[in-house]
């Protein structure tokens, strides 16, 4: 496993043309090749970038097998770029009828980086999000193996729980790229939630968001890059399409983990609620009967 001290990464920050997979990744050329101009190691795309976070009932049918299609395609944009690229995207499970993931693919000029894709475990099903009627949660929690140290991924709503972020953490991971569909409603909430996430794991954060209207949503943008102390050291403009390429350092969060050794002082036999299912803990609830 490699390591290095710093790396280059590009946020696209980007509307997509709902149910038009061609179109967008089309698209995603210029700013794969402008990545690549400004030097960068990796450029990510948002949340469900290539059907368009609102496709709905067009997801069934334009949902893409990994490896499939869209994935050789970058594939072929990562090895003639030598960088990597992170796409959020309708995942088909060939082995199973219509069943279809919220998922991002992670490649590489050498092709799928790891199985090649992440699965959003925590699904957006309240109101007025939808995603459960669309999407199966995800089930695994994988640690992907770059030339730039072992990463970790996460797509919006799972940064809203601290356990996958420090599940990551304790896992190895030193980097956290998270793709989303944030909406206008939630900005405030997300200007603190990943430098929250970043200072309680010692743990940059790079953040790509989706920006403008898709049907009745509307999203912020506002894509950025979280050092380990929480800091944003790049940030994206608000409200409209953004390009911006920025650099995470990878040896300050070591440096820091050395320092304030976070992870040691934890106090795992405390915490076993923290694992334990709705049921048990609706049972060990005060006033419960026995």
């Amino acid at each position: 496993m490699s390591q290095r001290s710093q790396i280059t990464v590009a946020l696209a920050q980007l509307n997509s043309v709902l149910g038009d997979s061609q179109a967008n990744l089309d698209r995603s050329v210029d700013y794969i090749e402008r990545a690549a101009a400004a030097g960068a190691d990796l450029i990510l795309f948002p949340e469900l970038y290539l059907q368009g976070y609102r496709a709905d009932d067009k997801f069934a049918l334009t949902a893409e097998p990994i490896p499939g299609p869209a994935t050789s395609f970058l594939i072929d944009q990562a090895k003639k770029h030598n960088l990597h690229i992170i796409m959020g995207m309708a995942r088909l499970e060939e082995h199973f009828p219509f069943l279809v993931y919220n998922s991002l693919c992670f490649v590489g000029p050498d092709g799928l980086v790891g199985d090649g894709y992440y699965d959003k475990i925590h699904l957006g099903t309240f109101h007025p999000y939808i995603e459960g009627v669309y999407f199966a949660p995800g089930r695994k929690t994988p640690i992907f193996d770059t030339p730039f140290g072992p990463v970790s991924v996460q797509i919006c709503y799972d940064s809203s729980f601290p356990e996958l972020t420090r599940t990551y953490a304790v896992s190895g991971s030193l980097i956290n790229l998270v793709i989303s569909a944030g909406p206008s409603v939630a900005v405030d909430s997300w200007r603190i939630l990943l430098q929250a996430r970043s200072m309680e794991n010692l743990m940059p954060s790079v953040y790509c968001n989706v920006v403008g209207k898709q049907k009745d949503f509307s999203f912020f943008g506002g894509s950025k890059i979280v050092s380990a102390l929480g800091k944003v050291t790049t940030e994206a403009k608000i409200d409209e399409e953004d390009f911006v390429v920025g650099t995470v350092d990878i040896e300050e969060a070591l440096l820091l983990r050395r320092q304030w050794l976070l992870f040691r002082e934890r106090r795992p036999d405390l915490y076993g609620k923290l694992t334990q299912p709705l049921e048990q803990l609706i049972a060990e609830a005060p006033g419960a009967p026995e």
